[in-house]
């Protein structure tokens, strides 16, 4: 892996990497080794630290500037009080990252200062049910490290501001963290209880006064991840791989109104579209909720003055809650036992709505203003992490003094994607479920990709299998989806498999999840052409299928797996387990061990691994030869999930069929009843991105807008976003039920890579029964545009390619051309 810092440009602005016998982790003076006495600790669940250290400047336009900074668990890096960034990046203890600023245009003349507020979440562990650490967020101790030099324009040192014991330190009680109104599973960590009378005011300024703090408390040196030998440092410092988050847009709520859907008290519609602040009277409570129109991820922002003595409490939501039943009320889903879905919490008696009506329910900040008067009275609230809502309660208690409120506001932050992809057809419908596919996409993708944003903020193997594609076919950024190939290689156990989700404190092992990263490779590869990552990979990668191997049957199919075999959320399976994982072999785990053998073999013949692809691709073959003899029913013509049978699912069947075992006559068969039979254990919107490719692979796919029915009512209920599966219990924002995206872009317009970074370009539009069609696929080389048309027994099409790149088109009806790039028309005759 390539350890040097890589801008959006490609050029490196620090080419001498950091942290080779220089820079100290600093702390306070407890260090790692030992307890702070409560007089000196922070009084809630995380230790929470303030840094500074001061410097003088007497030329800034001459001077420069660059740092290198990393902590455990999280920080805030301020530059002269100015946020300059937040991190580290997620990553693990052995590859812990740090970040690189120039902070040269932030100097100023005379004194400046660089400050730190640092979380160190290592004390406290996860635990989902009552929140805990954040469970993405890996950590040994509390730390904060810092490279940098000041220097002039001849390159001659000024001073060294690298963290050492000239550094000041004092310990935070300010900042207190709660799990209050914790009615679901959560693995993002404790919320927000903050006291801003205890925060000392403009501690991050060059004037603060800073006599009275102590000197840090110097740990160990740093060390970069290829340079440990006998370390006493744990942190393996590797450089953030991913750029900063969008963290710049102030946006307006669109409306508010009272609990229960009555109208907000006088002043406050104005206040919330931007207008004049509104009073609230000394010993009185206010309740409302803020409606931001659609879902999102931001920093709910509060601004205030005065109210000494006052809280607030922010309560977020995706939607609100009603009991069925409620006359008039419009529920997302319908009423159904959660037995085989719910972990925690589950309440079958009431249903998510964006009925005005609803009550808010989830977790909450509390906030304790300074109260501060005179001209610098105002503050503002948001909380050091992000939040996930379409929903905020607020409820406003004042003490003695008059609260202020001059602004209710939200500053949206993600990865920050520049989305270059379209897509656009004849069918409004199918264009609105890609708007929302988008936004699913994007706010699953912050520091890594993620399942959801709300519950979880976990990245796993099976959820970035869809959004890791999409972000590249539409963006053609590949810095995160290769940050998660690596995650998951780093989180390896040493009997070969990935964990499923990674990074995690806690280990989660899906098996079949291992595979799903093998094709999240692939995908890569092929849509990156980055072949030295892949080489990195390859072993893990082997890893894995030998897992498999090792846990096969005399037929070679993996059988009786140890771990979670969950496949798919299908409500008719225990916790998503089909039925004989843990007897036999099934279907779908076979099927998707086959399909990751051939993968894998594709990768090694890029490679120029010729006799290892050879191997692979042969044991491939004879693994469907054995899946079709144990699973294949002549009578039922499906494929049983077990040998033998009874059950039979939706999902089992596409995997029969993507894998290659089913032949002609077998996908006939099967589709004489695949896959709307009653029968079939139904998949959840997970599994329908293996229905849609077995449909195309048996040349049905012409009937793929029929099934969309799900998506289309997502819709029509007003969600913005995509949700986890079928009974909306929980994530109504969950990244695999993305996919239809990719099926607009790669069947209905028809875009693949024929070659690793699509050095070469298939194009085979599908109708769909669709009159027309356009869009654009990001490539390495440049963008592909395709438009066509299909009207009166005609299809025409227009396509813009990269230049100097071969394009082979397969048109509807069958013909075939092929071109150069650059611009290319054609037409065919339909009966």
């Amino acid at each position: 892996m390539k350890t040097v810092v890589e801008f959006q440009n490609g050029a490196s602005l620090f080419p001498v990497p950091p942290f080779i016998h220089h820079a100290s982790w600093i702390w306070s003076a407890e260090g790692t080794h030992a307890v702070p006495p409560a007089a000196a600790s922070s009084p809630s669940h995380y230790q929470v630290r303030l840094f500074r250290r001061t410097f003088a400047v007497a030329d800034p336009a001459a001077a420069r500037l660059e740092v290198h900074l990393s902590a455990d668990s999280r920080y805030l890096f301020f530059c002269n009080g100015t946020l300059v960034g937040r991190g580290p990046a997620k990553g693990d203890v052995n590859h812990h990252f740090y970040e690189s600023h120039d902070l040269s245009p932030r100097l100023c003349v005379g004194r400046n200062v660089l400050a730190a507020l640092v979380l160190d979440m290592s004390r406290v562990a996860p635990r989902p049910a009552f929140l805990g650490a954040p469970c993405s967020v890996m950590t040994y101790a509390g730390g904060f490290v810092l490279e940098g030099a000041l220097g002039n324009a001849g390159g001659a040192t000024l001073a060294d501001v690298s963290t050492d014991g000239h550094w000041k330190v004092a310990v935070d009680v300010a900042h207190r963290f709660q799990n209050e109104n914790t009615t679901f599973e959560g693995y993002q960590g404790y919320f927000e209880h903050r006291i801003s009378r205890l925060i000392p005011a403009g501690w991050e300024e060059p004037d603060f006064d800073d006599r009275q703090w102590p000197a840090a408390h110097v740990l160990f040196k740093a060390e970069r991840l290829e340079n440990r030998r006998d370390p006493t440092s744990p942190y393996g410092l590797v450089p953030r791989m991913i750029p900063m988050l969008e963290e710049e847009r102030i946006a307006e709520f669109a409306e508010v109104f009272a609990p229960g859907g009555g109208e907000a008290p006088a002043g406050w519609g104005d206040l919330i579209a931007g207008g004049r602040p509104v009073a609230i009277a000394p010993h009185s409570t206010v309740e409302l909720i803020v409606d931001a129109g659609e879902f999102t991820t931001a920093f709910p922002r509060l601004v205030t003055s005065g109210g000494a003595g006052s809280t607030v409490r922010l309560t977020y939501a995706e939607a609100l809650r009603l009991p069925w039943g409620t006359p008039g009320a419009k529920l997302l889903g319908r009423q159904q036992s959660l037995a085989n879905l719910a972990s925690h919490f589950a309440d079958e008696s009431a249903g998510w709505t964006f009925d005005r009506r609803g009550k808010i329910s989830g977790w909450c900040d509390l906030w304790e203003p300074a109260g501060r008067t005179g001209p610098r009275a105002r503050e503002i609230f948001e909380p050091l992490h992000w939040r996930a809502f379409r929903y905020v309660g607020l409820r406003v208690a004042t003490g003695s003094e008059p609260l202020q409120i001059c602004a209710v506001q939200h500053r949206f932050t993600a990865y920050p994607y520049r989305i270059a992809g379209e897509f656009s057809c004849s069918d409004a419908r199918l264009e609105k479920i890609w708007r929302a596919a988008l936004r699913t996409m994007q706010l699953c993708s912050h520091e890594t990709f993620e399942d959801c944003p709300y519950y979880e903020q976990m990245q796993y193997a099976g959820d970035t299998m869809i959004t890791s594609r999409i972000a590249m076919l539409v963006s053609g950024d590949y810095r995160l989806s290769r940050q998660a190939l690596y995650h998951f290689d780093w989180s390896r156990l040493s009997d070969g498999l990935t964990q499923s989700r990674f990074p995690s404190r806690l280990v989660q092992i899906i098996p079949s999840w291992s595979l799903h990263w093998i094709t999240n490779v692939r995908d890569y590869v092929y849509c990156s052409g980055d072949l030295e990552t892949v080489r990195d990979l390859v072993p893990g990668m082997c890893g894995v299928l030998d897992w498999f191997r090792r846990h096969a049957d005399a037929d070679g199919l993996p059988a009786k797996l140890p771990y979670w075999n969950i496949t798919d959320w299908c409500p008719w399976w225990p916790r998503g387990v089909v039925p004989g994982a843990d007897a036999g072999p099934t279907c779908i785990i076979s099927a998707q061990y086959i399909v990751a053998l051939d993968e894998v073999a594709d990768l090694c013949r890029l490679l120029g691994r010729g006799r290892e692809a050879d191997a692979l691709a042969t044991e491939a073959s004879a693994l469907r030869r054995a899946l079709q003899a144990r699973f294949w029913s002549e009578s039922e013509g499906l494929y049983f999930d077990r040998p033998g049978g009874p059950e039979i699912s939706q999902y089992g069947n596409a995997c029969a069929i993507v894998c290659g075992a089913a032949g002609g006559r077998e996908r006939a068969r099967v589709l004489e009843r695949f896959p709307g039979d009653p029968k079939l254990a139904p998949g959840s919107f997970f599994c329908w991105h293996a229905i849609f490719r077995a449909l195309d692979m048996s040349g049905a796919y012409e009937r793929m807008p029929e099934f969309l029915g799900p998506w289309h009512e997502m819709i029509d209920h007003g969600l913005s976003t995509f949700v986890e599966e079928n009974s909306y219990w929980r994530s109504l924002c969950h990244a695999w039920s993305a996919h239809p995206a990719l099926e607009f872009l790669t069947r209905v317009l028809g875009v693949t890579p024929r070659a690793p970074g699509f050095a070469a370009i298939d194009i085979a539009p599908r109708c769909c029964g669709l009159a027309h069609a356009r869009g654009r696929v990001c490539t390495p080389r440049g963008p592909v545009a395709v438009e066509w048309r299909a009207e009166r027994g005609r299809f025409t099409i227009a396509i813009e390619a990269p230049a100097a790149t071969p394009v082979h088109l397969r048109l509807p009806g069958g013909g075939r051309r092929e071109f150069a790039g650059g611009k290319f028309s054609a037409e065919e005759t339909r009966a």
